[in-house]
């Protein structure tokens, strides 16, 4: 399955289907199935990342845990931790127009858009990579509920 690596805490809010917009320097050709890897490192932005996610999941009507780190292993690195399926990329941002891509889009990306979040059962550790990568999704991991926005 192509796999995107995606810093945390934003790797985070997709497994547990707050985030349906992925902010990225780029295109793809690529539609449907994809997995989400969590990188080792994450946002250079740190405590802002952290409040940007909690207040815009709070804002959207979500639940935010009192302390990320309890919802382990989803909020750790190096894990793929879950499916969804690339549905569209809006480019808009790109060149400097507005889009209605919601809260989570940035100025300047391309919106990747994500549907049908699937939690994975079991997080497995994996190695990133840059750019789309492949990457085996096993059977017992895959056997997951679907993500709720309150999760």
């Amino acid at each position: 399955m192509k796999t995107l690596t995606v810093r945390q805490p934003w790797a985070w809010a997709i497994a547990r289907g707050h985030k349906l917009i992925e902010n990225r320097p780029r295109l793809t050709n690529h539609r449907g199935p994809l997995a989400i890897h969590s990188g080792l490192t994450p946002d250079d932005r740190g405590d802002d990342a952290l409040r940007f996610v909690r207040d815009t999941i709070r804002a959207q009507g979500g639940t935010y845990p009192a302390r990320l780190a309890d919802d382990a292993p989803y909020c750790n690195g190096g894990l793929v931790l879950a499916t969804v399926d690339l549905v569209d990329v809006c480019i808009k941002a790109l060149d400097g127009a507005s889009c209605d891509c919601g809260p989570w889009a940035m100025p300047g990306s391309a919106h990747w858009r994500l549907a049908n979040v699937q939690a994975l059962a079991d997080p497995f550790p994996a190695r990133g990579h840059l750019h789309l990568w492949d990457c085996d999704i096993p059977v017992v991991a895959a056997s997951g509920g679907k993500a709720g926005a309150g999760s």
